[in-house]
């Protein structure tokens, strides 16, 4: 007996459902590690555009502090530098950053204070 097409978006909506749940794991979106490796990955992606983001790099094209002058900022927390990259700043106004890979980049950039 053919489906009635008032019954055809349920299933679709279900053979949806099944797809996504049969899509290996390495397919559905993976939390990033907060480790400073995983960040400095993410800062070489997203930041280093505007700032340097190793000691031994050259300056970049604008007068966006360094990671390492941001770590060694008194005072400076993992929470403060997550925060930033989760919402828009200078020139990064649509690049807000997922929290779990803010947390990584903070944790990164943090690896780079001088103890």
């Amino acid at each position: 007996m053919p489906l009635l097409p008032r019954a055809m978006p349920a299933v679709w909506t279900m053979l949806t459902v099944l797809a996504v749940i049969g899509l290996p794991r390495s397919v559905v979106a993976q939390p990033v590690p907060n480790t400073a490796e995983a960040g400095k990955k993410l800062a070489e992606q997203y930041c280093v555009t505007c700032h340097v983001i190793t000691p031994s790099a050259t300056k970049g094209w604008t007068d966006a502090p360094t990671f390492a002058a941001i770590a060694n900022r008194p005072g400076v927390t993992a929470a403060q530098l997550s925060a930033v990259a989760q919402k828009p700043h200078m020139n990064m106004l649509n690049d807000r950053r997922p929290k779990d890979e803010a947390d990584a980049m903070a944790t990164y950039i943090l690896s780079l204070r001088r103890h």
